[in-house]
Formats: structure tokens, sequence, C-alpha cells
């Protein structure tokens, strides 16, 4: 039974990295597949909130802090008045409902994975680079279309823990030359492709590349051949992926407009991006950021009287880059209105969408409900989870994620878990990525998964 389980588990999370959103939006008896899994999550958080640990089979510390995390849920329930049975509240708690996908990695994919499963996620990632370059099939597009309820290219966050996933398996079940030849062609050829479409899944990427290095530097730098084959394959890799991902019809520009291309339009735009000038006063930056008195519109409301509660003037934090000044206002304005209405304990809730989203258009809010008004994303991982359940529940969950890091320490010696963490929790930063299905999902049944049988880079042990 617990086999066909695992083989369950191991083939959703296949078409979960290989489609991603796409395929959690089929629908399946008028429910879209995305909805089961959560629903699937909050059945398994119950039944593992009443289990006794010796059926669960992890350290206590984290079933009785995954305990309390569900207990900050109805508290917030109870305290922000919200419904029990609406389906709304379940859909803005699905942070909390996905983390049990941890226990569920832990106990069924526990020295499950073989080299079979891999091959197959060598071959599922080969198809995601290839239809992330531009040649999705027109039919699986319109398969998608028709069977759910919409189409989506698969996202950069969602590449990284596809690369991820790939690398840290092959280290478990490779030899060490084939696993590190895998990190330098899976790496070269997405980088290229992800640099293109989000720059926090970039830095992830990157982030998640400078770890490996390090916990594999003497593997790499203390061995000839190893060094010589990262110099030479990963430029030669990076090059060719750079030419797919890039190249365009130069014969399709009309001649009549090339004069308008100009480099120094280019340079003018990034220069921008590091001063500002606001009152014919230039004002200094630090990687885009500076201080700044903003007035925060009185969109907070006070429940006990009826009325706006007026948060005032405040020192914000501003960028010059547009799309992350958009971020930025809006987990500071939640943070007043938090303060305001007396939420910071306990947050607003899961009934509504967060004040933040009720501002008119302006230029400082900039479409924060975007273009088709249906955002309700503050596009970060720990900013949501502390507008919906306040300064508790949001170190409940930031201590999970810490004591699941110290006991894997404790447990196999190493650092290795933070090739996934790292990468994965700063991609969700600036994303959605921990607000949707899928990205959750792979990440909790991969954190279960490495949390139970280790990553095993086969490199002497560095202290940090």
């Amino acid at each position: 039974m617990n086999k066909l389980i695992s083989s369950s588990i191991l083939i959703l999370l296949f078409f979960l990295i290989v489609f991603t959103r796409s395929f959690a939006g089929i629908y399946i008896f008028g429910i879209r597949l995305g909805e089961y899994f959560v629903a699937f999550g909050l059945v398994s958080s119950f039944i593992i909130f009443f289990l006794p640990n010796k059926f669960i089979k992890v350290p206590n510390l984290i079933h009785n802090i995954f305990r309390l995390i569900l207990i900050s849920f109805f508290i917030t329930l109870f305290v922000t008045d919200a419904s029990f049975v609406e389906s709304y509240t379940y859909k803005t708690s699905s942070y909390i409902w996905t983390l049990a996908y941890f226990f569920i990695g832990y106990y069924f994919l526990a020295n499950r994975i073989s080299s079979k499963a891999l091959y197959a996620f060598l071959f599922g990632y080969f198809v995601l680079y290839i239809f992330g370059t531009g040649n999705y099939p027109d039919a699986l597009i319109n398969w998608f279309k028709d069977f759910g309820d919409k189409f989506t290219f698969v996202k950069a966050s969602d590449m990284v823990l596809a690369t991820i996933l790939i690398n840290l398996i092959s280290v478990n079940k490779l030899k060490k030359s084939h696993s590190y030849t895998i990190f330098i062609v899976s790496v070269s050829t997405f980088i290229p492709l992800i640099t293109q479409m989000s720059r926090m899944a970039l830095a992830s990427l990157v982030i998640f590349t400078a770890i490996y290095l390090f916990l594999n530097f003497k593997f790499i730098f203390f061995n000839v051949k190893n060094l010589i084959l990262l110099l030479t394959l990963s430029p030669l890799i990076f090059f060719l992926s750079t030419f797919r991902v890039t190249q365009f019809d130069f014969s399709s520009l009309p001649s009549d407009n090339l004069e308008t291309i100009k480099l120094v339009s280019v340079v003018d735009e990034e220069l921008d991006k590091i001063t500002r000038i606001h009152d014919n006063t230039q004002i200094d930056t630090f990687m885009s950021l500076y201080f700044e008195q903003r007035y925060v519109p009185n969109v907070a409301y006070n429940r006990d009287n009826n009325t706006l509660v007026d948060t005032g003037w405040h020192n914000k934090l501003i960028s010059t880059d547009g799309t992350f000044n958009w971020r930025l206002s809006m987990w500071q304005d939640l943070y007043y209105y938090q303060s305001s209405e007396n939420k910071l304990i306990f947050g607003y809730g899961y009934n509504e969408v967060l004040p933040v989203f009720n501002l008119a258009y302006d230029s400082q809010n900039m479409f924060r409900v975007g273009h088709d008004k249906s955002n309700e994303h503050v596009h970060n991982y720990l900013v949501n989870i502390f507008g919906r359940g306040g300064i508790s529940q949001l170190f409940l969950v930031s201590f999970l994620h810490f004591i699941i890091y110290f006991l894997y320490y404790k447990k196999f010696k190493n650092h290795n878990i933070l090739l996934l963490v790292i990468p994965a929790l700063l991609n969700s930063m600036t994303d959605i990525a921990m607000e949707g299905v899928q990205f959750p999902i792979n990440f909790y049944l991969l954190y279960g998964y490495f949390f139970s049988e280790g990553i095993n880079l086969k490199t002497d042990k560095i202290n940090l």
C-alpha cells in the first residue's frame, strides 16, 4: 500500500514540476485539481494534529510546532470573527495546509525515489526547458484551456525548484562525477532562461549555485579535472542556451525604425534606477533604495466604531525600481494598517482581502489589484503570513523552518538542506509562489523527503 501511495506522489510531483499551474487548474467534476490538493492537505493536517507521534515518526518538536500553527489558525478565526465554513477561508490559508506535505514527503518518500525515478525527472526537466524556450505544443496549450481554468507558461520560480530537485536527487542516487555533470549542465542551461524572466528567481538560482560550489569546494577546486570541466563546459552550455533563449530574426525589424533603437536610452533608463530627482534635487540612493515621507491613505477600517483609520504620514522605504517599489509599498502599508487596527498579534484573518488592496489607483499604489483587478497577493511569503495570522503565526512558521534545519544538522552533521531551503524561501520573498499550489506542494514534499533521507554530497565537512 505504501509503495502505491509513494508512486502516486512521485507521479503527482512529476506533473506539477513539468506542467505546474496549468496542471493544477484541470477540472475534475467541476473542481480544479489544485483545490483537491489543498483539500487533501487540509484533511491531512487534521489527521496529523490528532495522530500520536509514533504513527507519523517525525521528531516530536516538529509535530508539536505544527499543532501550534493549526491552533493559531483557529485563534485567528475566533479573534477576527471569520467563517469556519467559507471556502475562501481555506483558499487564503492554503499556505498552512500545504505544510502537511512535509509530513507526507517524510513518511511516504523516504528511500522511495529510485534511479529510475530520477531519470524520469531528468526527462521532465528537459521537456520543461523545451517548453520554456518557446516550443510549447499548441495542441497541449489548447487541451489545458479546454479542460482547465487557464493555461500559463512555467514560471521562473518553478524552474528554479525543478533545478534544485534534479540536482539534490542526483547527488543521492548517482556517482559524484555524474551528479556534478548534471549540476553544471542544468545550471548553465537554465540561467539564461531565468535571467529574462525574474530577477529574484535568478538570485535564488545563483545562491543555490554558490552554496553548491561552497559545499563542494575541495571536490571542484582542488581537482584539476573537475575544475577544467567547470571552466569549459559551463561557458559553452551557457552560450548555447543564451543563443536559443535570445535568438530572433533581425530581418523582421523594419529598416526605417532602426535609428530609433539607441543604446543611450537603455543606459539612461538604468541610471534612473540608481538616482532619483525629486523637487529638482538629486536624492542619493543605496541599491536603488532611499527613505521619503509618504502619506498612507486611510483605508484601514476600525470595526468598533465603523470609521476609517487615518494612518497619516510615514517615513517609507522607497525603491527607484517600479516593480520592487510596488511590493515595498504594500508591505509597509500593511504594517501601518495592522498597527492602526491593533491587528499585529493575530492578523486580519482569512475572510476578506487584505486592506492594502482596497486602494484606488494612484501614483503610489501602482495598480495593486493588477490590470484585471483580481490580485489579492502581497508577493511575499512571510508578509502574507504576517497579514493573515499576525506576528504570532509568523513566529511559529519561521520557528518551524529553523527547527527543521536545526534537527537536520543534528541528525546528518551537514548543512546540505540549505541547498533547498534558502533558494526556495528567497524566491518566495517577492513572488506568490508559496501562496499558490504547485510550488509549496513540490517544496514541502522535497523538504520532508530530504529531511528523512538527508542530502549526501559526499564531500568533506565544512563548518560554517
